[in-house]
């Protein structure tokens, strides 16, 4: 299988997998190779049903338009620093610790998921990641309010790199 067959969605019907087909050409092919520099073995994967899951009332304008969480999801990954951070600045932070880089080259997925927490009062995108390893994967979480961080203006925020490589020490 195909590292595109593998990233893209399996449901979702036609119009989400042309979306996430969007993200796979102007992103994740280039940052997933990125990974690779640090990890050979290890592929970035997005969980598609945590995007298909979201509350369909969500909806917010982001990039000056209006539109439901998928749509925005998809914008915000394909836009953001996200995929970027996930792919370089985290695993780079890391592996600067020779036991912690002979743990990331154990892994050989790392899974984004998205959750949408209306509680949550902070919209700056700075480590709203939880981490979680499950043998030879490493599930990223981004658990946040969604409409304030995916704002147009948050789009920019980066995450501090040093903290998240701690709390992602504690997984394994």
């Amino acid at each position: 299988m195909s590292y595109e067959e593998e990233f893209l969605p399996k449901t979702g019907g036609l119009s989400f997998k042309k979306l996430a087909r969007e993200v796979f050409s102007s992103k994740a092919n280039d940052k997933n190779k990125e990974l690779q520099k640090i990890n050979p073995n290890m592929t970035f994967l997005i969980d598609w049903e945590s995007i298909l899951t979201l509350p369909s009332d969500l909806k917010w304008k982001a990039r000056r338009e209006e539109l439901g969480p998928i749509d925005n999801a998809i914008l915000y990954l394909k836009f953001s620093r996200k995929i970027n951070y996930l792919c370089e600045d985290l695993p780079k932070e890391f592996c600067k610790d020779p036991d912690c880089k002979e743990a990331f080259l154990g892994l050989k997925k790392m899974i984004l998921h998205i959750k949408h927490n209306p509680n949550d009062t902070q919209s700056n995108g700075c480590n709203f990641h939880q981490f979680g390893v499950a043998g030879e994967e490493l599930h990223v979480t981004l658990e946040a309010n969604l409409p304030e961080l995916m704002r147009e203006a948050n789009d920019g925020s980066c995450p501090d790199a040093k903290e998240d490589a701690k709390r992602l020490t504690n997984c394994f």
